[in-house]
């Protein structure tokens, strides 16, 4: 009786070790950075899992409206080195769709910060050409028809989550399930107030800049506030003067991107330092 009581126990405990195991694992979700540049972020299941994980490989796929590219040579990734492959939805039976398959094998493998931490992790960053104000932008589900169909444009990480003492990659992405979390899609329709507002025709002089920018307003526009980003997504500190110029002697050469907004209006200039 005892022995038996003690493989019940023994084999609970082990159920639920697969179970908390089970916990670990990523998802996809998209970061709009603000006029059309976006980043896809991995997001960590909820886990006690303090041991970093390392990725070695990684891919998503990002569906678009028919025509809509986005901008893959500008684009940054985990590893500098992804590659998007556009493909025309026409060409599997989705007239109304385009998309890109994002892939990244890393030479080294990259570290993310533990999953306990509960940090979402940049992984590639692009900019939409064209400025399309309809149609809508999504990750591909895991689950969806598409995704189940063309298997490749299934969402993948491979990556070591296991503290112990091997390197074993897996996938830790869900192929069955959606595999996206948080804003996974985004309607362009959002930014179709830039295109006709009372800001749609300010301009940044000069451009490209080395030291200070004009922010050249329409006649009637008294106050604006700024938001600069660079082509990560990430937001850089910028003191806009009363005079309505900013100072970019200071920050890298690159693109950004610069939201301004007066009222109920809002626009998006890229403004190139060099």
């Amino acid at each position: 009786m005892k022995n038996t009581i003690k493989i019940l126990i023994t084999s609970f405990i082990f159920l639920l070790a697969i179970q908390l195991k089970a916990q670990d694992g990523y998802t996809y979700t998209l970061q709009h950075n603000g006029g059309y540049s976006f980043t896809v972020q991995a997001v960590p299941n909820t886990s006690s899992n303090n041991f970093a994980t390392s990725v070695q490989s990684y891919g998503f796929t990002i569906i678009l409206p028919d025509g809509v590219t986005i901008d893959t040579g500008s684009a940054t990734s985990l590893g500098s080195a992804a590659s998007a492959t556009l493909f025309d939805g026409t060409a599997i039976g989705q007239v109304a769709i385009d998309g890109y398959l994002v892939t990244e094998t890393l030479g080294s493998p990259a570290a993310l910060p533990a999953p306990s931490a509960a940090t979402n992790s940049n992984m590639f960053t692009f900019t939409v050409n064209g400025s399309p104000t309809s149609g809508e932008m999504r990750i591909l589900e895991n689950n969806s028809a598409l995704a189940t169909t063309v298997t490749p444009l299934k969402s993948f990480m491979q990556a070591d989550m296991i503290d112990n003492g091997m390197a074993q990659f897996v996938n830790v992405v869900d192929p069955n399930a959606a595999a996206v979390s948080g804003m996974s899609t985004f309607d362009f329709n959002t930014l179709s107030v830039e295109e006709e507002n009372e800001l749609s025709t300010l301009s940044l002089y000069p451009n490209p800049a080395s030291d200070i920018v004009q922010i050249v307003l329409p006649t009637d526009i008294k106050n604006i506030e700024i938001e600069v980003f660079d082509n990560a997504g990430k937001q850089i500190a910028m003191q806009l003067s009363a005079d309505n110029t900013i100072d970019v002697s200071n920050i890298a050469s690159g693109l950004y991107l610069v939201n301004i907004t007066s009222n109920n209006s809002k626009t998006t200039k890229k403004l190139i330092v060099k």
